[in-house]
């Protein structure tokens, strides 16, 4: 049988970012996790507001679930969602509109600090990596006036419904001005059945997940991903 597949989405607010931020920590990833990884080169705001990243992403799990020649052996029935702030934010978007039209679904999703909805839900913990008003900036870009941010697709937090999403790892930061709506999304989704692990790291400033050269925490964390994947993908839970 093939190795699994996880298909990754970057950060960067929608609006920056590409496949080469993430390439040293995917490539580990890789190694240690026995699978193979799909970075997605979304396109950005505010040259191409949403829906333009969520349907670069549904384009990239759909030739995925295809069984590409290029994906050789690897077995794409048994495939994940990560992805890392707005890449996170697309993990929860992706998984609601699959469930909602019908596509198949992945088996798992794992969001490092994405944001469940487009609200400050923690003003007190700005910093330089990200205030309220940067926030505010990027989804003004993503989503400017006449976008249907009342769309689960936008805000996957506003669903009504969080029934028959795939199994979840959230992770959230402590020091995050969007924090509190994460994990609330988190919790809504354990009350409605599905199988969820929340993890928030105190201390933490959102993009910390990917800083495995420099922090502890975010070595840690690597090894949780790891170990999430590698359980949650095996063939025996099938």
């Amino acid at each position: 049988m093939g190795l699994p597949v996880v298909q990754w989405m970057h950060s960067g607010g929608f609006a920056v970012g590409g496949l080469d931020q993430n390439e040293e920590y995917l490539r580990r990833l890789c190694i240690a996790a026995r699978v193979v990884v799909v970075s997605v080169d979304y396109r950005l705001s505010p040259e191409n507001p949403y829906p333009a990243a969520l349907d670069d992403c549904r384009t990239v799990w759909e030739w995925i679930r295809s069984s590409p020649v290029e994906l050789g052996a690897a077995d794409v029935e048994n495939s994940a969602l990560a992805g890392e702030s707005a890449g996170g934010s697309l993990v929860f978007a992706l998984s609601c509109q699959l469930r909602d039209t019908g596509l198949p679904l992945p088996v798992a999703q794992v969001s490092l600090y994405g944001g469940a909805t487009m609200e400050i839900t923690n003003p007190e913990h700005e910093t330089v990596l990200l205030s309220p008003a940067d926030c505010r900036w990027f989804w003004d870009m993503y989503a400017p006036e006449g976008a249907p941010r009342d769309s689960p697709f936008v805000n996957p937090g506003l669903a009504t419904d969080l029934g028959g999403l795939p199994r979840a790892f959230v992770v959230t930061a402590e020091v995050d001005p969007t924090r509190d709506g994460t994990e609330e999304y988190a919790y809504r989704m354990q009350a409605a059945g599905v199988p969820v692990e929340l993890q928030r790291y105190d201390g933490m400033m959102h993009g910390f997940a990917t800083m495995i050269t420099v922090l502890d925490p975010a070595r840690e964390l690597f090894e949780r991903i790891v170990e999430y994947l590698t359980r949650v993908l095996s063939p025996t839970l099938r």
